[in-house]
């Protein structure tokens, strides 16, 4: 089966394509089928059963013994049709680097020392995005506006007298499911200072951007998804339109925004790691078992050298054959399909 695109969201080739292959009809390629597929898009290669089977493992996310429609959009990612080879292209994902996160209203000690980090680095991936925790005035993770009684919650007995980092329930509406929202200081509001990057991130003109938390019922933290899946912030397009494969992550906070971020880009296919050293968290104790959830979720976390290092071999690998990629990625490790509540903050636990 394999991700959490629906059918909607899968190019028109990628279908026709799947459809080709699926003899039996049964919404599966199971392995004679994807023998045959694998046989027409790298001609003139004797695949051995084995090499069929690799690629299965590779890109069976899942674990189904087939390859679904989501897992084929997959790997269409890697492949080019031109050259009918394969080919890893990178993105540094720059989350929420922005000033109140670093010396405003919801300041994180010292993080403003990850900035030089990713400026070293930054110019070695293919392309960069930045991501923008961007909220209206009045939003429901804000502590001010759910006193003021601006926040649909179950516990409207607390309005007035409720506290930075408490948690309440937000009650479900048109938008959203019944869900448990964390409470922060008023931060990253649309078009002030707060929501600036620091003054010392590189930006380019031709970096990519993807604003998050936009709507005021409903929060954020992945740079991919609100927080109930209920709305895309195009992340997954834009990368997919640039032609990416491997997702790198930086930036703040490493046990919400970066965790959830990350997560939700292996759930969409993406390879993805985790850059500990050009993160900051918001509690050193959630450090730990955030590093266990992203690596259960075969999520790497890597150092800014290593990082470096491996983006450098990739660039000057190029397109690869078939055998030689499925080398390449013999020891990533696959996200299972994602519970909502494990992209949630650990700060903000489903009850």
């Amino acid at each position: 089966m394999g991700g959490c695109c629906s059918q909607s969201t899968i190019p028109r080739h990628t279908a026709s394509i799947f459809q080709q292959y699926d003899a039996n009809g049964n919404g599966q390629l199971e392995t004679s089928e994807l023998a045959a597929f694998l046989r027409d898009a790298f001609p003139g290669k004797d695949l051995s059963n084995k090499q069929v089977d690799d690629f299965m493992n590779e890109f069976d996310a899942d674990k189904s013994g087939t390859i679904g429609l989501n897992e084929l959009h997959a790997f269409l990612r890697f492949y080019d049709s031109s050259s009918k080879t394969m080919r890893r292209k990178t993105a540094l994902l720059v989350i929420d680097v922005q000033n109140d996160f670093i010396s405003g209203t919801l300041a994180v000690q010292t993080s403003e020392g990850i900035v030089p980090t990713i400026n070293q680095m930054r110019d070695q991936f293919d392309c960069v995005v930045i991501s923008y925790d961007w909220h209206p005035h009045e939003h429901c993770s804000f502590v001010e506006s759910a006193n003021a009684g601006k926040v649909a919650m179950k516990e409207t007995e607390s309005v007035g007298k409720l506290k930075a980092f408490t948690q309440v329930t937000l009650l479900g509406d048109a938008d959203r499911a019944e869900h448990p929202q964390m409470l922060y200081p008023r931060h990253a509001v649309q078009n002030t200072w707060g929501g600036e990057c620091h003054k010392d991130l590189v930006v380019k003109p031709e970096d990519m951007s993807v604003y998050k938390g936009k709507k005021a019922n409903i929060d954020s933290y992945s740079a991919f998804f609100d927080n109930c899946k209920a709305n895309d912030t195009g992340l997954t397009k834009q990368l997919e339109d640039a032609g990416v494969t491997d997702v790198y992550c930086c930036g703040l906070v490493f046990d919400i925004c970066v965790k959830s971020s990350a997560l939700h880009g292996a759930e969409m296919g993406f390879r993805v790691s985790v850059i500990e050293d050009a993160c900051k968290p918001l509690s050193e104790s959630e450090v730990l078992p955030t590093k266990k959830v992203l690596n259960e979720a075969g999520v790497r976390v890597l150092s800014s050298a290593q990082a470096t290092e491996e983006v450098k071999q990739l660039a000057a690998a190029g397109n690869i054959a078939l055998g030689d990629f499925i080398h390449q990625v013999a020891n990533h490790k696959h996200a299972a399909i994602l519970h909502r509540a494990e992209s949630l903050s650990s700060h903000c636990p489903a009850p």
